[in-house]
């Protein structure tokens, strides 16, 4: 990161004006202490940064702030934004206005500014928190004029939920908070100076998000102290996840943490987990350019138990298709590894044990011990499951690309194409891969539409691993069937589309496109817009966390459409599907973009494949995804992809608890209009 352009808002309040509502003894503690590490220890200039403490932090002063902040950023060329809240926060019923907004609760969250429940001078009524949306409403216009490289960073409840209670720790909540109207913000108004814009600029609407997550989950990355459901605590002075926070940046180097990686290293009570949301939760921090972390590399701990003694847990297990015996390749840091940086392997470990969702591991015989770190990453190098079987007419070529026995890469070689689920064409100095697949080769040609050269074992083994890691998860199967969880995907249209004074939200519209399998799809030339949305429904007693792919044979990819969000520590996190509840993805108060098929060629049909992971805890299914196409990695061109729903009579349910998971596919067929 460049500190110049380095900007910020730090907001810290502990004096709340209405005597219904509590007073805080760290909040603004934990701002100052946020201002010092961004001007000591970051370098960022004094000039670059809004400080608001108690009374600035109004509910205008802090609408204003944001100005401010679009104001000073805007000579500034993609910069770095941190926006940093520390004081109460609170949760609310939704007003009847927003019936348009669909929630999977009747409640939205808010922050509250120090002059939460004053009495208006107009007298009509008191003054209100800053809803969520309204939040994201700031956030993505401020991420449309000035980049998506935003860090939101809340210690605050984000709502009501189980006190911990006891001892000398302080929730940083306020349970009985004023009633939205729904008249405020249907969009930011600012005041005096802050109200003149730049009319040369335009913003875009806000989609409505529930929490502070948002459904702009482009905007920004969020850090959040706790979940919905929990309170952020705060003891002797400073809260715990500011002070968690901070001490874990003092101990990492920026230039090679992401933010999954920085909440694999956070150190925070059982009692309160911090969440980390957003669309970019692979980025190094505060830094959008330059390395991402690769999603392959699983986190893992080392650490002593309850009887200390010493364990090494991976964050996978059979719901990921991890096996006893299985190798990993043991890294120090989860980025990918290119050309400009290099991961190197310090030593491969073993599955000792599998469980649902996680793999003790340990030294195999044959390989040579190491110092294993607290924190690691394993890569799978060893796929027992399935090796695919592969022909080619030159088998002497074939065994020295892949040699027998080779312990870094198995494939099982056959003596007919017709045996084979992969057949590899030598044509002079090319290899071209031809697949047998009857369910794809009404819609594909059976060749891949790459080449690759003879000369290059290299891409031709990572070509014959990403397909096989495609091929097997998108064929298998879960533990557990939940039957009582569905999907439907509906056509969306926008809600409102010529009314300015409103934030731009949709609503799903017509038939369950997935109400037969296959699904099939009308899809429009490439400068039409017609998303599509999910909702997903849970019928059973259970908070169920789901993780929405779509599979695209054409390039091989795998790419999230939906994950729960990444907790830190040992707590709980949130569910995104409750019981009885139902949970939308891609419109409304869902946590992702809209979903667009198009075609980028002249083909008149297609397939892919959407295909729903379901746990009954919360799971790293992130190491699943293949979001970039294997053949895009060796300097191959590539087609640009695009960025069962009926209710089934089933007998007796069966029973889940947290060691469930299962897996829903749907097979999407698009035809061109």
């Amino acid at each position: 990161m460049n500190p110049s352009n380095t900007y910020a808002l730090v907001i810290g309040i502990n004096q709340y004006q209405c005597p219904d509502y509590s007073v805080l003894e760290a909040a603004v503690n934990d701002a100052d202490a946020v201002d010092t590490y961004l001007r000591t220890t970051l370098n960022v200039p004094k000039e670059n940064v809004i400080n608001i403490r108690n009374a600035q932090a109004s509910r205008q002063g802090i609408l204003n702030s944001f100005q401010r902040l679009e104001k000073i950023t805007a000579p500034a060329q993609q910069p770095c934004i941190i926006i940093f809240y520390a004081g109460h926060g609170a949760r609310t019923e939704k007003p009847p206005q927003w019936l348009d907004w669909a929630t999977d609760s009747d409640f939205v969250e808010m922050l509250c500014p120090c002059d939460i429940g004053i009495e208006l001078e107009d007298g009509e009524g008191v003054v209100e928190g800053i809803p969520d949306r309204t939040v994201c409403y700031l956030l993505n216009q401020l991420s449309t004029l000035r980049g998506n490289n935003i860090t939101l960073i809340l210690d605050c409840c984000c709502s009501a939920g189980l006190n911990r209670g006891g001892g000398t720790y302080t929730p940083r909540s306020i349970l009985n908070p004023p009633r939205l109207s729904g008249k405020a913000d249907p969009r930011v108004v600012i005041t005096g100076d802050m109200a003149k814009q730049d009319e040369s600029t335009t913003t875009r609407g806000m989609k409505p998000s529930a929490g502070f997550g948002g459904k702009f989950q482009d905007s920004h990355v969020l850090l959040a102290a706790c979940g919905r459901e929990r309170f952020a605590f705060e003891n002797e002075g400073r809260g715990l996840f500011t002070t968690a926070l901070l001490s874990t940046f003092t101990n990492i180097n920026l230039r090679t943490t992401t933010y999954t990686s920085l909440m694999d290293r956070l150190k925070m009570p059982k009692w309160q987990t911090p969440h980390c949301e957003g669309s970019y939760m692979d980025r190094l921090l505060f830094d959008r350019g330059g390395i991402r972390s690769d999603a392959s590399l699983i986190p893992g701990k080392r650490y002593k138990n309850e009887t200390n003694e010493l364990v090494v847990s991976l964050d996978a297990g059979m719901a990921q298709g991890v096996t006893l015996g299985e190798l990993f390749s043991i890294h120090e840091s989860n980025l990918l590894d290119t050309g400009s940086n290099i991961n190197p392997s310090i030593g491969i470990l073993s599955a000792t044990t599998v469980d649902s969702f996680s793999t003790l591991l340990d030294h195999p015989k044959g390989h040579r011990k190491f110092k294993i770190p607290r924190n690691f990453y394993a890569r799978r190098i060893d796929w027992r499951n399935d090796p695919p079987k592969v022909y080619c007419r030159e088998r002497a070529w074939l065994e020295s690309v892949f040699p027998p026995n080779s312990a870094m890469q198995q494939i099982h070689i056959v003596n007919s194409p017709a045996d084979a689920a992969l057949v590899l064409e030598l044509e002079g100095e090319r290899v071209y891969i031809e697949r047998n697949d009857p369910v794809l080769e009404e819609y594909l040609p059976k060749r891949l539409p790459h080449s690759l050269r003879r000369d290059s074992p290299r891409d031709i083994q990572n070509i014959i691993k990403a397909w096989q890691h495609f091929n097997y998860h998108l064929h298998r199967r879960g533990k557990n069937e939940f039957a009582q969880v569905r999907m439907e995907l509906q056509y969306l249209e926008q809600i409102d589309p010529d009314d300015d004074e409103e934030p731009e939200n949709y609503r799903p519209t017509g038939q369950n496109l997935l109400a037969r399998e296959p699904s099939e799809i009308q899809v429009p030339d490439a400068d039409v817009d017609k998303p599509v949305g999910m909702t997903l429904y849970n019928d059973s007693d259970i908070p169920i966390y789901p993780y929405l792919f779509y599979f695209d044979p054409n390039e091989l990819t795998i790419i999230p459409w939906f994950t729960a969000p990444h907790g830190a520590g040992s707590g709980e996190v949130d569910a995104p599907l409750a019981p009885q509840s139902k949970f939308a993805v891609g419109y409304a108060n869902g946590a992702a973009s809209p979903w667009q098929f198009c075609f980028e060629d002249e083909r008149v049909r297609d397939i892919g494949f959407f295909k729903l992971f379901l746990s009954g805890s919360p799971a790293n299914f992130a190491c699943i995804a293949q979001d970039e196409s294997p053949f895009k990695r060796i300097g191959t061109a590539t087609r640009g992809p695009g960025g069962t729903g009926s209710e089934a009579q089933v007998g007796e349910l069966e029973k889940l608890d947290k060691y469930s998971w299962g897996v829903k596919a749907a097979t999407i067929i698009q035809i061109r209009e």
